[in-house]
């Protein structure tokens, strides 16, 4: 019987569930032998990011548990009874429905009558205004329904599931942060790594991959950046370890304003340009671990402000007056930029009119001025990012 199984096992399946989370199936199938179920599923939501998902199942057919999922758990009964009260309250098809009332529900007829199961249980074991998540166990009709007795031995689970669930649902949250933060540092123009007090990388941004993949003057190996040349190697490392020495907690709060340097590149092309810079205190770690600095690299050969559309829309500008801004930046003067876009110098004149009269500037060098300080320095969505140029937004220009 199930007053027999050693419950110690159960749990620490649940807690090994913890650090590693492919492992919940492992917990599952020990709760479900104890409490003498033929099904269990675990729930959990973050609530600031929409229904309820399923994080490991045993004993359902997992195409019948996905299409419940995605067709009816926002809408099921008990799901909702679970959800609407406190943590810990067990709710069930024998107490909340009676006879053919629960034949009639979804979740009998879109879970459990698919897997052959009859009778359904569970509890949140938690529920807060940040995280949802609950256990639920099923047996098919050849078994009785869940005693008091079962549900008492299911409640003694359920602060265990609680505190492994607390540990995941933290763990998604810095792991769902550090992705946001991945995300925007991507959107940056210019290329960013995150160095350790050693020099070695911990993370690399989209741009400095792109410059990477040159391999023309600047690399990252395992002990730190690198660059075309010794001396110039030597001097970034040199930066890096500084930096390095006044993150360490052993060490008095120093200034460390970290330093810039050109890269020369073998291929002939303009240097690369880069800033080493500490990272704030507050961001490093107090054992020393973890990124203490943040090297910006820029290609001088590559754009670093878009002002195609982005600034095109803060200024309400034509597509052919953002095509005219873009031929000046490049140095072309009027006459020349006019030729280049195919249009006579006067329509240039008259088109570069109406840019100083939106902008409220008086002068090229003055638009320029705008130009490098109106926008951040940041990536044009593509579809890379999984984000197109939004073009109907640009054909609506005139």
């Amino acid at each position: 019987m199930a007053a027999q199984l050693d419950p110690e096992a159960v749990i620490d399946r649940i807690y090994d569930a913890v650090s590693e989370p492919g492992r919940w199936g492992d917990a599952l199938e020990a709760a479900t032998d104890f409490l003498e179920s033929d099904g269990m599923f675990l729930l959990y939501r973050n609530l600031s990011a929409g229904a309820p998902k399923v994080v490991e199942s045993t004993g359902f057919d997992r195409r019948a548990l996905g299409a419940y999922t995605a067709d009816h758990l926002c809408n099921d009964e008990l799901i909702h009874e679970s959800m609407n009260g406190p943590a810990g309250v067990v709710v069930s098809s024998a107490r909340s429905f009676r006879g053919k009332k629960f034949r009639s529900t979804a979740i009998y007829r879109g879970l459990l009558e698919p897997n052959r199961l009859a009778h359904i249980a569970g509890a949140a074991a938690l529920n807060t205004p940040k995280v949802y998540a609950s256990l639920w166990m099923a047996r098919s009709d050849r078994r009785p329904d869940f005693s008091v007795y079962d549900l008492h031995l299911f409640g003694q689970l359920l602060p265990h599931v609680a505190r492994a669930m607390t540990v995941h649902h933290r763990v998604r949250q810095a792991e769902f942060e550090a992705s946001l933060a991945v995300g925007a540092i991507d959107r940056v123009a210019a290329g960013v790594v995150l160095l350790d007090v050693r020099g070695a990388p911990l993370m690399v941004n989209r741009e400095a991959e792109r410059i990477l993949a040159l391999h023309d003057g600047f690399n990252l190996l395992n002990d730190g950046p690198a660059a075309a040349h010794l001396a110039e190697t030597a001097r970034l490392r040199d930066l890096i370890r500084q930096i390095g020495c006044c993150a360490s907690p052993l060490q008095e709060p120093a200034r460390a304003g970290g330093g810039a340097l050109r890269l020369s590149r073998p291929s002939g092309r303009p240097d690369f340009h880069l800033v080493v810079l500490p990272l704030p205190r507050r961001c490093q770690p107090n054992d020393g671990s973890g990124a203490v600095a943040v090297l910006f690299i820029t290609d001088p050969e590559k754009p670093q402000s878009p002002v195609d559309y982005l600034f095109g829309e803060l200024y309400d500008l034509t597509d052919a007056e953002v095509r005219l801004i873009n031929a000046l930046l490049v140095g072309s003067g009027l006459t020349a930029a006019a030729e280049r876009l195919g249009v006579s110098r006067n329509t240039a004149h008259s088109q570069l009119a109406s840019i100083f009269q939106k902008t409220g500037t008086c002068s090229q060098t003055e638009l320029v001025r705008l130009l490098l300080v109106g926008i951040a320095p940041v990536e044009t969505p593509s579809d890379i990012s999984g984000f197109d140029i939004p073009k109907l937004t640009l054909n609506q220009r005139k």
